[in-house]
């Protein structure tokens, strides 16, 4: 039955002459081909089961992977914190296309849920249904992994069913160009690794034959390099507006994603959210260091913990604050400063300069230990807790961040 996932079949594209093969028995594509919604198809064991096309969250659950994905659950949370809306009639002279970088591709789950959250604004594009852009300006991909799925029949009612259609190789070329060149909304990918992006290819490909898969641009390499050829093409050359920011949004999702925050900040608009997604409390704390070290220009929203039972993430209490050993040192060494100063001038200072009073002595080497701490970088320390009242259940760490200006300015140091 469809409530009891260990007995449904998850198959591949439906084509004349495959064959379903199961523990319950085997069923012929032929049979699947041209069915409705709900309808009861029998294995080779007389088992009964009844068909339906699996939603976006079984589907990015079932299909096969070479990395954890992004549930499902994450996913939707994350794409509603960038609170995405579109304005149907605006000008095509005018309107500048929203676009969002997804550092990180993965599995391809969150660039499936980003390209639904988006799809409102490329949908009334004139192209033919069937057709797929995965790849360069001018490549036409016809749909060839969409996935149906068909469910064992007890004689009870057991959800939905859709079936599974072939599609045509259509040729899309002059569609592809007006594509990309009218799109209103993007979602730009792009993972390091070679395979995976290949295979995030595939599962964005495969859903619902394609329909999302026209948003979405992939990219292999480095996620600063992208950035700086972005700028270059973008610019054609022009020195003066070489960081023109064009991403309204980036998310990532990377083990070292602090690396990368100084890279991407300047290609972000201002009020532009930037998302870290990562398995540890601690690696938000990196990304938080570096902005707070390097002036960054982001503004700490939220962090929040996800996981099981966490219905719209549970929110961190995280800060950067000054140790108060360090303002004492701090104080001590300006007092000392001063003391120094006004004992210069003052009568209580020998003839001959070299004796001092034993309390100014005392207040130098105050002084002195400020000044060693500061050369230790000793300067901002982190704060991290669950908010009161609440206790740690399992899952990754969000940190929601706003550009705030369009510039990185560095902090003065202490």
């Amino acid at each position: 039955m469809k409530e009891d996932p260990s007995r449904l079949l998850f198959t591949k594209s439906l084509r004349p002459g495959r064959v379903v093969q199961s523990k319950w028995g085997s069923i012929p594509h032929n049979s699947l081909i041209g069915k409705s919604a709900r309808d009861i198809v029998a294995s080779s064991t007389s088992r009964e089961f009844r068909i339906h096309v699996p939603t976006l969250e079984e589907y990015v659950t079932m299909t096969p992977r070479l990395v954890t994905p992004v549930y499902p659950a994450d996913a939707n949370f994350i794409v509603s914190l960038l609170d995405l809306h579109f304005m149907p009639d605006a000008s095509s002279s005018t309107y500048q296309p929203l676009e969002i970088l997804e550092a990180g591709t993965g599995h391809g789950s969150l660039t499936l849920h980003l390209a639904r959250a988006i799809h409102g604004a490329n949908s009334l594009l004139d192209l033919p249904p069937t057709s797929v852009d995965l790849g360069g300006p001018t490549e036409a991909l016809s749909q060839e992994t969409s996935e149906s799925a068909v469910d064992v029949h007890d004689g009870s009612s057991s959800g939905s069913a859709i079936s599974d259609h072939v599609s045509e190789v259509v040729s899309t070329e002059p569609y592809l160009i007006k594509r990309k060149e009218n799109r209103r909304a993007i979602i730009h990918t792009v993972d390091v690794s070679a395979p995976y992006s290949h295979h995030a290819t595939t599962i964005v490909q495969g859903f619902r034959q394609g329909i999302y898969a026209r948003n979405v641009d992939f990219y292999v390499g480095n996620v600063s390099n992208w950035i700086d050829e972005q700028f270059r093409t973008r610019t054609q050359g022009h020195v003066e507006a070489s960081e023109t920011p064009f991403l309204m949004h980036a998310i990532l999702d990377l083990p070292d994603s602090h690396v990368y925050l100084p890279k991407i900040a300047p290609a972000l608009h201002t009020d532009g959210v930037m998302i870290v997604f990562n398995p540890s409390i601690t690696q938000i704390l990196e990304c938080m260091k570096l902005i707070t070290q390097d002036g960054i220009p982001l503004w700490l929203d939220r962090v929040l913990e996800l996981g099981a039972g966490m219905t719209g993430g549970r929110d961190w209490d995280i800060r950067t604050v000054k140790p108060r050993a360090l303002l004492k040192a701090e104080n001590a060494r300006k007092e000392a400063q001063a003391a120094v100063y006004n004992s210069a001038t003052s009568s209580e200072v020998a003839c001959n300069g070299l004796q001092e009073d034993s309390s100014v002595l005392a207040m130098t080497r105050d002084a002195e230990q400020a000044q060693a701490m500061y050369h230790r970088k000793i300067g901002w320390e982190m704060i991290c807790r669950p908010r009161v009242g609440e206790r740690i259940v399992g899952g990754g760490f969000l940190g929601v961040w706003r550009k705030m200006t369009d510039r990185i300015v560095k902090t003065e140091k202490p």
